[in-house]
């Protein structure tokens, strides 16, 4: 069946995906759409943002839309060009061992084992859909797991530390899961452009980079090209829990008066012009 721009194999999709895709039969979908379908799935399985939603979450993360989701990033021109640009610039560094953290459809971890075939790439991801793991199957140099490995070279988390209570807290996961020298690669996006990307963590949008060297890394800017994909390098610091917290508990509080005053500051700078 034809979904969006690809043609996929129905035998390996769940009765409830197939369901699901058919009533986008010979439709296209742009980015905005794709968000209110994962708004309308969010509200569906009545998730939100309180410890009793919990359950509710990981059902919507459970969703086709999902799915769906990942399909529309290998059809849409500026998430492919993105994928393109990030395994180019991996390829360039030769790494032995690289983990695409909750790598979902497997796109970008596709994109890597395609242009680094001496490189072993592993998609981390508990519960892969079964069309995923057939369309990983052509790359010999590629799996999914439920679980990071140890020392790889580069660790890739992209769309990813935004669905999370506590970005820091996986991120420092992240940062054991690379040997030193190695890269933590994140693509953030703390922005309220859908549901499921928390509110508690929007604060990061400013702080992040300054933060996370704090947990025993460098910020070494971003992937070229792709701006929103930032670079830390794992150094042998010592790592600073307690500080992190703190600049964590300040950017808490400075974010609110920071997006109060952006409107003001914009206004002066249009008004020197």
């Amino acid at each position: 069946m034809k979904i969006l721009c690809q043609e996929i194999d129905a035998n390996f999709l769940s009765p409830e995906e197939i369901s699901y895709f058919n009533q986008f039969a010979n439709q296209d979908l742009d980015l905005q759409e794709i968000w209110q379908l994962m708004d309308q799935a969010w509200d569906e399985v009545g998730a939100g943002y309180t410890p009793a939603e919990t359950e509710a979450v990981g059902i919507f993360y459970d969703h086709p839309v999902w799915l769906l989701n990942g399909i529309f990033t290998e059809c849409d021109p500026t998430s492919a060009q993105h994928r393109e640009n990030i395994a180019k610039w991996i390829a360039t560094l030769q790494p032995d061992l690289v983990a695409d953290f909750g790598g979902g459809y497997g796109s970008l971890g596709r994109k890597i084992a395609d242009l680094c075939p001496k490189t072993e790439v592993k998609i981390v991801e508990p519960h892969p859909r079964e069309l995923a793991k057939h369309l990983a199957k052509q790359y010999s140099n590629l799996e999914y797991t439920p679980k990071l490995p140890q020392n790889a070279d580069i660790v890739i988390a992209q769309d990813v530390l935004e669905h999370i209570p506590d970005p820091l807290d996986v991120f420092g996961e992240l940062l054991k899961a690379t040997k030193v020298g190695g890269r933590v690669i994140t693509a953030n996006c703390f922005r309220p452009v859908i549901k499921c990307h928390l509110p508690e963590t929007f604060h990061f949008r400013y702080s992040f980079k300054w933060i996370a060297p704090k947990l025993g890394c460098n910020y070494k800017g971003t992937v070229p090209s792709v701006r929103h994909a930032e670079v830390f390098r794992k150094t042998d610091q010592k790592v600073r829990w307690s500080q992190a917290r703190r600049l964590e508990k300040l950017s808490r509080f400075m974010f609110p008066i920071i997006e109060t005053t952006k409107p003001v500051l914009k206004a002066v700078r249009s008004l020197k012009r």
